[in-house]
């Protein structure tokens, strides 16, 4: 993959005011500019253009601050082909879109035409395809990275077969390894789980004999059991059946007992009817005897009725004369009482007026002399306003003395460090014109220095003495604010106190004025009250009413007495009505008489014959306690017998369960031994695996085909960067001293003066095989993936090295720049720049944010 072209919109410190970024004449190029500029950032764009990552893991974190929308253009040429990618990324409130488009240009139609997929992951897929790498690949290879041109030499050997591992992939045989492992130890763990059971049901199928034993002492207890509960059930039920028919007859007696005691109760009621109808003949009797009074007294009642009659009709003509003269009173005692409250309030208006009018002349001399408070605590005020302006210009000049001050004695450091230069005779120059001093200059100037520093200590003086006076003039000031601060507290309250008297002595003048009105009103209510001079009308229909009444000649007292005969008579409307009924009804309650006696005996017969059924049942029910008695006890064996029987059964069913459960397990041994074989060998086979995958298998010959291929890779730069002066060779065992060989993988380094371990060699040419390897270890990372390295990335950090190691990593990358179409490396140092034929320079500001120019 080489860069065409990269433009940026809204991504991190670049905004979307700059044209693109042409690679295309580019081969070797410094990209150059101030820590944080945005140097790296351009990578990042390249990487997330591509894969859609980058050093952050947030899409939005790589969005300029305020930005809504993020795009990054991005044209690359790979195997003759040119490619365009461009991805977006929006935000719009809470919601988030990401889109990704892919081109190839056709140059017979001198057009893009679009690769793009249904969707983004279909199209990141391809993308990557193209590339034959993905993003990890790619900052492992093509990026060089600060500090990691020695990451593997400087290693120790197992960390390089470490880094190697990681370089060709081996991460995936590791996972194999431990996946083999877990289920070598699942197999295992099955294992003995199996041989556990298999142990246990040996021992149960041993117990067999036992059990068929235990089957056939069990039947026969059972068996027993049942013979013996048949039998203890036989016999109660016999005595069950002798209680039931008892149970009937006490049965019937209940129901005897039961009909016995309604029929008494019956024949009491017969016996009560009886003696009732026997009353009540006697009761008409006495009245058919008593039948002149009662007719007498009856026509008396109805004379008095008849009067009554009279009065009362008199009485309801008399009612609505009543109440209209009722409702004219209470109306004539409405109007005096309105008269009476118009009179109350018209005292308390004139109360109140005069009340108000009195103190008029000690309201205003109250006035007055608040007024003049007032006008004094104003004044008082204005002055203090004037101060605290005073003061503020005061603390201004302070301020700015301050600024003087420092200046001042800024002013004479410096003149004192050049004075102390030139009396120690380290200018030879002058300080401000820069030109050569000779000794009568020196001594010209050093006069000129001491009379500049005379006159800045004598301004210094000067500011530090008015500083110090308006430190004084500011605590007066704010002493004097102080005490007239507690007068002014005052000034609010005597305002609101002015205002009060105003608006009392305006009050009291309004009533002063309304006060004589007020006391005729008066008076004239209270004339009109006394004479009685309201609701004449009302007074006069009360007249006419009153002669009304007069004219009905209605007597209270004999209408009262026309009442109080007629409560005395009122028993023989009574009488009367009870003579007739008795003249009805005298025949009929002699034949009632006579009837109820004859049913009265016949329930007397019956009754004697229920007592003699009653008795005869009570003697044949007597014997079922003791028989009741006799079936329980007998329920309770047969309840025994057959729990034991129950438990017989149980004891059985269990026996035979346990006989069928262990010829059951004969199969199931057999079938749990196949798999307690078909689980070992499991096991073997997952540790043969987690051993070939481990470092000494799979992996040491993975690591062991690719050396040859990386040392010859790393040789073929390592000659271009030595002038064929050096090759390395990694050796991957050394020998023990106690006898045999030591797995290990040491980097020996050969030139002119022989073989000897890397760590024998320093600066330049320890910094060229770090630089072969480290390149070495990205080729062979690019061809693992199916990919060529076109393109280097080297960020290897300048400012770390001495001049002669910048010299050095300058000079090996001129030797290698035509291994790659292009190189580019990241630089913060101005003065190697100018050792690279193309120049990319970065700059931020707070503005405009990063922008970038080649040169």
């Amino acid at each position: 993959m080489i860069p065409h072209k990269l433009r940026l919109q809204n991504f991190l410190s670049y905004r979307d005011s700059l044209e693109s970024l042409d690679f295309s004449s580019m081969h070797l190029v410094c990209l150059v500019g101030e820590n944080g500029h945005g140097k790296s950032a351009l990578l990042d764009a390249i990487t997330w253009a591509l894969w859609g990552r980058a050093r952050t893991n947030s899409d939005d974190d790589l969005m300029h601050t305020g930005s809504a929308e993020m795009q990054v253009e991005f044209e690359f040429d790979l195997a003759g082909q040119r490619y365009n990618v461009i991805r977006k990324r929006m935000v719009s409130g809470r919601s988030r879109k990401s889109e990704l488009e892919l081109a190839i240009w056709d140059a017979a139609g001198a057009a893009w035409q679009p690769l793009t997929e249904p969707n983004l992951r279909l199209t990141q897929d391809r993308i990557t395809a193209i590339l034959r790498m993905d993003y990890d690949t790619f900052v492992h290879s093509a990026f060089l990275k600060q500090g990691e041109a020695d990451a593997f030499t400087r290693k120790t050997p197992g960390e390089r077969k470490g880094i190697l591992a990681a370089i060709l992939n081996l991460k995936q045989y590791d996972e194999y390894a431990d996946a083999a492992k877990q289920r070598s130890k699942l197999a295992e763990a099955e294992a003995v789980a199996l041989e556990r059971e298999v142990q246990r049901m040996d021992q149960e199928i041993a117990q067999r004999p036992l059990y068929e034993e235990q089957v056939r002492t069990t039947t026969l207890a059972e068996t027993r059991a049942k013979l013996d509960l048949t039998e203890a059930e036989r016999v109660e039920t016999a005595a069950r059946l002798e209680i039931q028919a008892l149970l009937g007859k006490q049965a019937e007696r209940e129901d005897l007992g039961r009909r016995l005691t309604q029929a008494l109760a019956d024949h009491r009621d017969t016996e009560k009817q009886w003696r009732s109808f026997q009353v009540r003949l006697q009761g008409v009797d006495t009245l058919l005897a008593e039948r002149e009074a009662i007719t007498a007294g009856f026509a008396a009642l109805q004379a008095a009725r008849r009067e009554e009659a009279l009065w009362s009709e008199r009485l309801r003509a008399r009612r609505p004369l009543e109440q209209q003269i009722q409702q004219g009173q209470r109306s004539l005692l409405e109007a005096k009482a309105h008269l009476e409250s118009e009179l109350r309030l018209a005292r308390r208006e004139m109360e109140e007026s005069q009340r108000r009018a009195q103190g008029i002349a000690d309201r205003e001399g109250e006035r007055a002399q608040t007024a003049a408070e007032i006008g004094h605590l104003e004044d008082v005020q204005a002055r203090s306003q004037a101060r605290r302006e005073q003061g503020a210009l005061l603390t201004a000049d302070r301020a700015r003395l301050e600024q003087d001050r420092s200046r001042i004695q800024n002013e004479g450091d410096t003149l004192r460090e050049r004075l102390d230069m030139l009396r120690a005779g380290e200018a030879s120059v002058c300080p401000v014109c820069r030109q050569p001093l000779d000794a009568g200059g020196r001594q010209h100037l050093e006069q000129e220095y001491d009379q500049q520093l005379a006159a800045l200590r004598e301004q210094y003086r000067d500011a530090a003495e008015r500083i110090k006076q308006i430190g004084a003039d500011l605590q007066a000031i704010q002493a004097e604010m102080q005490a007239t601060e507690r007068d002014l507290r005052r000034l609010p309250a005597l305002q609101r106190r002015r205002a009060e008297l105003e608006a009392a002595l305006q009050e009291a003048h309004v009533a002063g004025e309304a006060l004589p009105q007020q006391q005729a009103r008066v008076t004239a209510l209270t004339q009109q009250l006394e004479q009685g001079d309201y609701a004449r009308e009302v007074q006069a229909q009360l007249a006419a009413l009153d002669a009304e009444m007069a004219r009905l000649d209605y007597d209270e007292t004999a209408h009262r007495q026309v009442q109080t005969a007629l409560a005395n008579l009122a028993g023989f409307e009574r009488k009367q009505h009870d003579l007739e009924t008795a003249l009805e009804q005298s025949d009929d309650l002699r034949l009632q008489v006579q009837n109820a006696e004859a049913r009265w005996q016949r329930e007397e017969d019956a009754l004697g014959r229920d007592r003699e059924r009653l008795r005869d049942l009570d003697g044949q029910v007597a014997a079922l306690p003791g028989l009741q008695t006799q079936a329980r006890t007998l329920g309770q064996k047969a309840a025994e017998l057959r729990r034991q029987w129950e438990d017989a059964t149980g004891r059985l069913a269990a026996a035979q369960q346990r006989l069928q459960s262990c010829e059951a397990l004969v199969p199931e041994r057999l079938q749990k031994l196949r798999e307690l074989g078909q689980s070992r060998e499991q096991a073997s086979r997952y540790r043969h695996l987690h051993e070939a995958f481990g470092p000494g298998g799979v992996q040491a010959m993975i690591i062991e085909a690719a050396l040859p291929e990386l040392e010859a890779e790393a040789n073929r730069l390592l000659l271009r960067l030595s002038d064929g002066r050096m090759n390395v060779r990694l050796k991957t065992q050394r020998d023990l001293k106690s006898g045999g060989v030591r797995e290990t993988l040491d980097i020996i380094l050969s030139d002119e003066l022989g073989s000897r371990p890397y760590e024998m060699f320093s600066g330049g040419e320890a910094f060229r095989a770090d630089l072969a390897l480290r390149i070495a270890l990205s080729r062979l990372l690019a061809r693992r993936a199916g990919a060529a390295l076109q393109t280097l990335f080297l960020d290897e950090g300048f400012g770390t090295q001495d001049a002669h190691g910048r010299e050095n990593l300058v000079e090996a990358i001129h030797m290698i720049k035509d291994e790659f179409a292009l190189v580019l490396v990241i630089t913060h140092i101005d003065e190697l720049k100018e050792q690279f034929p193309v120049r990319i320079q970065v700059l931020k500001d707070d503005r405009h944010g990063s922008r970038y120019w080649v040169m």
